[in-house]
C-alpha cells in the first residue's frame, strides 16, 4: 500500500515538474519575440542620401553610383550578370607568370603534292562532328584570350568573315558556287533588322529605334565536314583532304523536338587553313601545351561520324536507314572500308 502511495506522488511530482518548464519556456519564448518586434518598430527608416560612415575610423565614406538598368534588362546574354562587350578588350597587364607569345605569324605547312596520274583510289565522305562529346570539348572553349579575340570556333569563322579573311558559301549545295556575304548570314543567325517604338527612360520621349536579337553561339552543337581520302601511289599512302566544314543549326518542331539539322554556310577549308594556324586549341590538361585548330583538324583530334558517302543515288545514310543505332553503324562500316581498302593494297 505505501509503495503505491508513493509511486502516485512520484508521477504526479514528476508532471508537475514539466508543466512548469514548458511555461517558462513559453514566457522566455514570447518575451523575446515581444522585445524584437518591438525594437524593429520602433528603429527608425534608413535615410538612403545620409553618408555612409565607416564605423572603424569614423570618416564618411563615398558609396559607388550604380546605373539604373530598366527591368527585364539582361547584362549578359546567358545571364550570368557580367556586361557584354561588342569590342575586343585588350589585356593591359601580363596575365600570367610570363608573357605569353601570341604567335599569330604561324604559317601551315604546305600540302604534299599529289598529281592526277598518282590518285589510285578516292572516296569522298561527309562527316558531322557533335562538340557535345568528350573529345570535341575544344570546339565549345569561350573565353577571350590577352588580345581580346574570343575562342569559340564559331566565333573564329565569323570573324574571319566579316573581315573579308575568307569568304562564304551558301548551303544549297556543297561545292562552294555561290558566294554568301555577311549581311546574310547575319540575318540567318541574328534575325532580320526591326524597327520598334523605344521610350527614353529618363526623358520619357518615344523614338523609333533600329534592333536585331542577338546571336548565342551556344546553339551551334555540330559541324558538318567534307573530305576526300585518296591512295597516292607516289607515296604509298592513303591521305585526307578537308575540302569544307559547314557550322549546323537545328529546327525545331512546335513540342520541342528537333526536326532537322541543316548547314548555315559552308567555308572552304584551305583558305581558312592560315587562319586557323594563328589560333590555339584550350588543353584541359596544360594550358602551356596546346595546338593550333590547324594542327587538330590535320592531326584529327576530333571525333565524327559519316553521314554520306559519295553514291550513286547521291543520299544520306538517313534517307535509307531509320534506326539512329544502325545509321552510326552504317557510318562506322564506311570507316572500315576506307581502312581496309589500304590494308589490301599491301603485300606482305
Amino acid at each position: 500500500m505505501r509503495a503505491v502511495m508513493f509511486n502516485r506522488i512520484g508521477w504526479g511530482a514528476l508532471l508537475l515538474v514539466l508543466l512548469a518548464t514548458e511555461a517558462a519556456d513559453a514566457q522566455r519564448r514570447g518575451g523575446s519575440t515581444r522585445r524584437r518586434t518591438t525594437t524593429e518598430g520602433n528603429a527608425p527608416a534608413a535615410d538612403p542620401n545620409a553618408p555612409v560612415v565607416n564605423p572603424a575610423t569614423g570618416n564618411a565614406v563615398s558609396t559607388p553610383v550604380v546605373e539604373q538598368q530598366p527591368a527585364g534588362t539582361s547584362l549578359r546574354q546567358d545571364g550570368v550578370g557580367a556586361p557584354v562587350s561588342d569590342t575586343p578588350r585588350k589585356s593591359l597587364r601580363v596575365d600570367g607568370v610570363t608573357e605569353r607569345n601570341l604567335s599569330k605569324e604561324r604559317v601551315p605547312l604546305a600540302y604534299d603534292y599529289i598529281r592526277e596520274d598518282d590518285k589510285f583510289w578516292e572516296k569522298r565522305i561527309w562527316q558531322v562532328i557533335d562538340v557535345r562529346e568528350k573529345i570535341n570539348l575544344p570546339f565549345q572553349y569561350n573565353v577571350e584570350d590577352e588580345s581580346g579575340v574570343n575562342q569559340l570556333f564559331i566565333n573564329i569563322l565569323l570573324n574571319a568573315i566579316k573581315n573579308k579573311e575568307v569568304e562564304a558559301f551558301s548551303p544549297i549545295d556543297d561545292r562552294f558556287t555561290t558566294v554568301m556575304p555577311y549581311e546574310e548570314i547575319q540575318g540567318k543567325i541574328s534575325g532580320e533588322e526591326r524597327t520598334v517604338k523605344s521610350i527614353d527612360p529618363v526623358t520619357g520621349e518615344e523614338k523609333m529605334v533600329t534592333t536585331r536579337d542577338d546571336f548565342d553561339p551556344r546553339t551551334i552543337k555540330q559541324y558538318k565536314v567534307k573530305e576526300v581520302w585518296v591512295f597516292d601511289k607516289e607515296a604509298s599512302a592513303l591521305k585526307v583532304r578537308i575540302l569544307g566544314i559547314a557550322p549546323m543549326v537545328s529546327r525545331m518542331n512546335e513540342d520541342g523536338s528537333v526536326r532537322a539539322s541543316i548547314p548555315l554556310f559552308w567555308v572552304y577549308y584551305p583558305d581558312m587553313r592560315p587562319i586557323l594556324a594563328k589560333y590555339d586549341v584550350y588543353n584541359q590538361n596544360n594550358d602551356a601545351a596546346t595546338i593550333s585548330w590547324e594542327d587538330l583538324f590535320e592531326m584529327r583530334f576530333f571525333s565524327s561520324y559519316v553521314i554520306k558517302e559519295n553514291n550513286t543515288y547521291n543520299r544520306e545514310i538517313k534517307d535509307y536507314i531509320k534506326d539512329g543505332v544502325m545509321r552510326l553503324l552504317e557510318g562506322q562500316a564506311v570507316k572500315d572500308r576506307i581502312f581496309n581498302k589500304e590494308q589490301d593494297l599491301w603485300a606482305y
